[in-house]
């Protein structure tokens, strides 16, 4: 098949920027100079046709104009590329090497974790053509992303740059993210019993476990204010009843206390975002200050991270036993869970 440039309205070239310097594309911007989709200048960045100048401040690619210009005057299928169906693998796929060199090489960056006592896999995504590497983080934590990177032959280097290559992906993020939890002083886990699942209802149990050994920090049943009685509906799931709070402590004199076992640490719940709105807003109906509680950047979903772990989009039940301190146990177990390898890949 005859080989043609592209035309000249294709690659018209941008005033410089000021100071002279060469303009900079992104890689949307990059690919529509070119008469390209973005897969296909992925795959001239894979190649090592087209090299990045750098990348902008969120972490984009940037390329010069001349390296865009320069690589449109090389003699590729260029027509062939832009006509390619975009259902259909890229014309420009085995352009740096066939896909079975590139399995072998990621199978070769598996096997030399392995040997130095790293739990890791690969899996492939033929609808995305891209390899993700995860691997379990050792006990004192790593290999990080840069670290293994320093592993890869030249072309995987290039394939990450091209989005074909993904170290750590969802699942071991998540798992990395729980070691990161599982640390001294850095998280804890929190669980609420309430009267109710609406924002005016009031917590009747707290429990908060030290993420990293388990222990309890705050296990206390917690009176929901005069006047505000245990619906039969709730009592029923909990078993908490009007008169085992009779005489606990108001949640305006508990909350000081959870905020203390909190610190600065990061708070981790099953459903963070019921328990984070039960806490704030009573303390916000008792004119009290829920202080760090009232962010929700503080807090951290474990049901959330657990369905990423599984590769689900559905929710789990957390499977405890309806009791503050003892479904803070069982959330406990799940982040545990997280640090290993979903059962499923195994």
């Amino acid at each position: 098949m005859q080989q043609q440039k592209p035309d000249a309205a294709t690659v018209r070239v941008p005033p410089p920027t000021a100071g002279g310097r060469e303009p900079a594309l992104g890689p949307e911007q990059g690919a529509r100079r070119l008469g390209l989709r973005r897969r296909e200048l992925d795959y001239l960045v894979e190649a090592g046709l087209l090299v990045p100048s750098g990348r902008s401040a969120p972490g984009t690619l940037q390329f010069g104009v001349g390296a865009l210009d320069a690589v449109a005057a090389r003699p590729l299928e260029w027509q062939v590329a832009r006509a390619a169906d975009a259902r259909r693998p890229s014309p420009w796929r085995e352009l740096a090497g066939s896909l079975a060199e590139r399995a072998r090489m990621v199978d070769g960056v598996v096997a030399v974790l392995r040997s130095d006592g790293v739990a890791a896999w690969a899996r492939y995504s033929t609808a995305a053509d891209r390899w993700t590497l995860d691997w379990e983080p050792l006990p004192g934590g790593g290999p990080d992303p840069h670290e293994v990177a320093q592993l890869l032959p030249p072309r995987l280097v290039r394939a990450i740059e091209a989005q074909r290559l993904v170290l750590l992906g969802p699942v071991g993020e998540t798992m990395h993210w729980a070691h990161r939890m599982l640390q001294p002083g850095v998280a804890v886990v929190l669980d609420t019993e309430t009267t109710g699942l609406s924002s005016g209802d009031r917590v009747i149990e707290v429990a908060v476990v030290d993420a990293y050994d388990g222990s309890i920090l705050i296990d206390t049943l917690v009176h929901p204010g005069m006047g505000v009685r245990i619906p039969a509906d709730a009592t029923r799931i909990h078993g908490i009843t009007d008169t085992m709070v009779a005489g606990a402590l108001p949640w305006d004199r508990v909350l000081p206390q959870v905020l203390a076992a909190v610190g600065q640490r990061t708070v981790l719940a099953y459903n963070s975002a019921f328990d984070q709105r039960m806490t704030v807003s009573h303390a916000r109906a008792l004119g009290a200050d829920p202080g760090r509680l009232r962010s929700p950047e503080v807090w951290q979903c474990l049901m959330k991270k657990r369905s990423t772990w599984l590769g689900t989009t559905s929710h789990r039940r957390l499977g405890g036993q309806h009791r503050a301190r003892g479904d803070a146990l069982a959330a406990l177990e799940v982040l545990r869970a997280l640090r290993n390898r979903p059962p499923q890949r195994a």
